[in-house]
């Protein structure tokens, strides 16, 4: 018998606890990148990377939502949100474990283009076989570079 939905719950992104060493560093960094355009005259850069590190410091200790997330014979559902699969263009699954355990979309839309779900312990041969039956798979696709600076910036 054929799964009408896939139904599972996982945080909207993986967080990864920060120490004092990290804030440090984040601060060093941008005390330094900051300095260096005053000392230049830069002053609206200068400006600009104090916004951007107060924001880097502000999501850096946001906790991730769980969300649930089911797959359906009419598109993807984030909790309140639905994107129809006529608006998703290609999926693909990046499954590393422990670290990577993801399904990835290609959405039509012009501003977040990308949405990568969480797996957690779902079954990734499951969601591979129920997608086909609704989206092409990009076989070629892999993780993106801002998950894995992401990742490896522990961010």
């Amino acid at each position: 018998m054929e799964k009408k939905e896939i139904i599972w719950s996982a945080p909207e992104f993986i967080h990864y606890p920060k120490g004092p060493k990290w804030y440090l560093v984040l601060g060093i960094f941008g005390a330094l990148l900051v300095g260096y355009f005053f000392f230049k005259k830069d002053f609206l850069t200068a400006m600009m990377f104090i916004l951007l590190f107060l924001m880097a410091f502000f999501f850096s200790r946001a906790k991730p939502r769980q969300m649930r997330i089911i797959l359906g014979p009419r598109g993807v559902t984030m909790n309140d949100s639905h994107i129809p699969y006529q608006q998703v263009k290609t999926f693909w699954l990046v499954y590393e474990p422990p670290d990577i355990k993801t399904v990835n979309f290609e959405t039509s839309a012009y501003l977040n283009r990308f949405l990568t779900l969480q797996l957690e312990d779902q079954n990734p041969s499951e969601v591979r076989d129920f997608l086909l039956d609704y989206l092409p798979e990009d076989l070629d696709r892999e993780e993106r570079i801002s998950d894995k600076i992401s990742r490896t910036l522990k961010f």
